[in-house]
């Protein structure tokens, strides 16, 4: 006759349960992953509060297109361009056009803000000491005068007499003064510095900045003799 067992059946002993590990364990563990997710986070912040697409933005007018020196600006050849605020020079033209007839005194790309130092006018003079004008020179030798560019310093000289009745002599009457806009940039055939055609009456023009010692002098040489300059070093 079988035996059998009326007592509980045998259960397998139930498996050791692995030990918990503590903070600073799990911290080494993990470190190099955690330290990478904070240095991401921690770039995506930077970039964030870096965005100039998080930055206050404000309209400046830049050019539409390449405009060539002496170009009178009219509505069409400006457009307005959102820029950071932190990025806009004071003087920029904002929400407003330049004066109407303003005159461009150097070429300007497509994409460039247009400042009042880059217009025939008062803000030619931007920089220079406190009293200075701006006084137009008519040379005597045009195809001289075409050499001579926007941005140049220059000596003016003053030719007097004939050499019959009067002695000739010449004399400084500025040295060093800037040029700031000459009548050659005008002329639609002077892209090379020997483009301007003789006697068109606009090649012998230029505008310089001067102080006022000297504005006097400058403005009435023509009267007396013949005016030359002299482009010298800064």
């Amino acid at each position: 006759m079988p035996f059998f067992h009326r007592g509980n059946p045998a259960r397998p002993s139930p498996a050791a349960a692995p030990p918990r590990r503590t903070g600073r364990e799990l911290l080494a563990k993990y470190r190099r992953v955690l330290a990478a997710a904070l240095l991401m986070l921690a770039l995506a912040l930077c970039l964030s509060v870096l965005s100039p697409d998080t930055e206050d933005r404000v309209d400046v007018l830049v050019a539409a297109r390449d405009l060539p020196v002496g170009s009178l600006l009219h509505a069409g050849d400006l457009s307005n361009h959102p820029v950071p605020r932190s990025l806009v020079p004071a003087g920029t033209y904002s929400g407003q056009l330049p004066p109407e007839g303003s005159r461009l005194a150097i070429p300007v790309q497509a994409g460039t803000p247009v400042f009042p130092t880059m217009l025939i006018g008062p803000g030619l003079l931007a920089g220079l000491d406190p009293g200075s004008v701006a006084v137009p020179l008519r040379l005597d030798d045009e195809q001289t005068a075409s050499l001579v560019r926007a941005g140049q310093l220059v000596d003016v000289v003053l030719t007097e007499g004939n050499g019959f009745e009067s002695t000739v002599a010449s004399r400084v009457l500025a040295r060093g003064v800037p040029v700031l806009f000459t009548g050659a940039q005008l002329e639609p055939d002077a892209q090379a510095p020997w483009g301007v055609a003789a006697d068109s009456g606009q090649g012998g023009l230029i505008v310089v900045g001067a102080g006022a010692a000297s504005a006097e002098q400058l403005s009435t040489a023509a009267q007396r003799g013949k005016v030359s300059v002299v482009l010298v070093n800064p």
